[in-house]
């Protein structure tokens, strides 16, 4: 990067697109389709100003923010800042503009990939600077009107500073659409009041996407905000195809790409990724946090009111995407007669007190097993690879639910998304109280999966309404004697850290991990609390990780070149499942040392529980 000037005052004449000139204008939102600045023979020239505007994330007749925004010279502030496009080899002529009271400091705007010093630009004052794109990727960047260091933790005011940077291989697929993540809260405490948007918006002002059904979908999906997100895609399996962290990518071959339906994304993080709908109807992406996908005053009272109950909303709000794919793709058609019918019931249970607190029971034959003798987590539900299933849901609450199948490729209708979801013009309805719903599918692959509320309130997922759903090969029975669960969620009600009332399969004292020596063993981890991207399992013997072998994510199988032995440690975001082989071991007398542990991305330990072999 080259700085080449810095010119105190220079167009200051140009107040009118400044905030200082009285009310702050309006600050618009952008879907990162149209590249800033002039691009001609290899020079990209580009002016940007920062001043304050009004944005309204959550539509026009809902409360203004009031926030530092960029755009480009000549045109308003915009959310998020200005797409920065260009081919591979292309040099950079920037130039910034500061109209706020206080010191901007730009984070970003240098030679990709690598890293630079941040540039301050005092108020008043115009800086100017050169540099080149060198390496095709997603990048970005961001500014500050504090001391902050860390690009992406940016805070209330400043939080909506930061744009895109993409750099065009000569052979790159200009498909690819392009998504920032961002947030904003009230305050800065952990459970403050905070909006999640994609792209400027919050559900349901987010944009609407539409496909055909085998379409080849190409995203670019950017975290911009400073929450971690687990990025959720309902009815289809997603390759990631690279990450990067703002400074350089990693692409990944063919034979190494996840096969996902979520994706964990740390604050900061890039992927790319590719997908093909095969069904028609509507289908969302989002974020699987709940606090970030739900209306900001069901959380928290009075903030977004705007939004909430809307119904064109279905009951959500935040990082959330609606994908509408049209055509004609697989469709479930089997007879009910030919269905196994199996029923689940959900109903209110007592055991906090007059907190909400929920229970579920699986009727089925043969009996569906639990993973212990707790109202949570709900029956573990077995199913087979190719067996047509059709799932009665019971609502004995005095409240609406709605059933979703988390990574299950089904048709949108059953999917379990209540006022959204459809198919054939047939729109998903809430399991009102006392009503029953029945979803009707069929499993086309063996693999770990989840069965959890879909209705958009804090107390239905943290207090009871979620299960394990293990679909095996045909032939085959779930053996629990080599075959484990470890269920991460939560029983009570969903308070603020530290207070989580986190449980290990519906204990909040983890019963010992059996294992049978001389065997091989399955390890089937899931994370459903409603919040906590950050936990991580582990296996040790005594101080020491013990190692086992991935063999499946998100209920899909890994290839075998992606089966490598490693150690016994995996972080897991809400929305995931891991599945891991244990390899046959000796016996070990009680009190060897062999453990699992649950603990925080940081470190704190939030539960230890021995494992026995024998």
């Amino acid at each position: 990067m080259r700085i080449i000037c810095c010119i105190p005052g220079l167009l200051a004449a140009l107040a009118a697109t400044s905030a200082a000139a009285g009310e702050p204008a309006k600050i618009t939102t952008h879907d990162n389709r149209h590249p800033a600045g002039r691009l001609q023979d290899g020079v990209l020239t580009l002016a940007l100003w920062t001043g304050l505007g009004a944005w309204y994330p959550e539509g026009d007749s809902s409360k203004p923010w009031t926030i530092a925004a960029l755009g480009e010279e000549g045109k308003p502030l915009t959310v998020p800042s200005p797409l920065i496009r260009a081919p591979e080899g292309t040099t950079v002529h920037a130039s910034v503009r500061n109209t706020l009271t206080q010191p901007l400091r730009v984070h970003g705007l240098c030679e990709r990939p690598g890293t630079c010093e941040p540039i301050t630009v005092l108020p008043g004052e115009t800086r100017e600077l050169i540099f080149a794109l060198k390496i095709a990727g997603t990048f970005y960047y961001t500014a500050s009107t504090t001391s902050q260091e860390a690009p992406v933790f940016r805070l209330r005011d400043d939080s909506q500073l930061g744009g895109a940077i993409v750099v065009d291989a000569p052979s790159a697929d200009l498909r690819y659409r392009l998504f920032v993540l961002g947030l904003i809260k009230d305050k800065q405490g952990f459970s403050e009041p905070e909006i999640t948007v994609i792209n400027g918006r919050s559900w349901p002002h987010t944009e609407r996407l539409r496909h055909a059904v085998g379409d080849e979908v190409h995203w670019r999906v950017l975290n911009l905000s400073r929450s971690p997100h687990a990025m959720h895609l309902h009815g289809f399996y997603f390759d990631v195809e690279s990450t990067g962290d703002g400074i350089q990518d990693t692409v990944y071959a063919d034979a190494d790409r996840r096969r996902v339906v979520t994706e964990y994304m740390p604050a900061g993080r890039t992927m790319t990724l590719s997908w093909i709908p095969k069904r028609p109807g509507n289908w969302l992406f989002h974020c699987h946090m709940l606090q970030h996908m739900m209306p900001s005053d069901e959380l928290h009272g009075g903030l977004g009111a705007a939004q909430t109950h809307d119904a064109a909303a279905a009951g959500m709000s935040g990082l959330v995407l609606g994908i509408e794919v049209t055509g004609d793709g697989r469709s479930d058609t089997v007879a009910d007669s030919a269905r196994r019918k199996l029923r689940l019931i959900v109903e209110p249970d007592d055991r906090h007190g007059t907190a909400p607190a929920y229970k579920l029971d699986l009727v089925a034959s043969p009996p569906a097993p639990r993973v212990g003798d707790r109202a949570v987590p709900g029956p573990v539900m077995v199913l087979a690879r190719g067996e047509p299933v059709a799932v009665e849901i019971e609502n004995r609450l005095n409240e609406p639910t709605a059933i979703h199948w988390h990574g299950i490729e089904l048709e949108s209708y059953y999917d379990g998304v209540p006022g959204y979801g459809a198919t054939a013009g047939r729109v998903t309805p809430p399991v009102d109280p006392g009503g029953t719903f029945t979803a009707r599918f069929t499993p086309s692959r063996a693999g770990t999966f989840i069965y959890h509320t879909h209705w958009h309130n804090s107390a239905q997922l943290s207090a009871g309404i979620y299960g394990p759903l293990i679909v095996l090969e045909a032939g085959q029975t779930w053996d629990p004697v080599t075959d484990h669960l470890v269920v991460l969620g939560l029983d009570g009600p969903n308070r603020p850290r530290p207070d989580e009332p986190f449980v290990v399969n519906g204990d909040s004292k983890p019963r010992p991990l059996e294992l049978k020596a001389g065997v091989a063993h399955r390890l089937r981890i899931i994370n459903i609390t409603p919040e906590n991207t950050g936990l991580v399992v582990q296996l040790l013997s005594r101080l020491d990780l013990m190692q086992w072998t991935p063999v499946g994510k998100d209920g899909a199988e890994l290839p075998t070149q992606q089966r490598n032995v490693r150690a016994a440690r995996q972080q897991v975001a809400v929305g995931e499942t891991y599945d891991f082989e244990l390899a046959p071991m000796e016996p070990r007398p009680e009190g060897f040392g062999l453990w699992m542990e649950l603990r925080r991305s940081n470190g704190e330990l939030l539960f230890q529980w021995p494992v026995r072999v024998r």
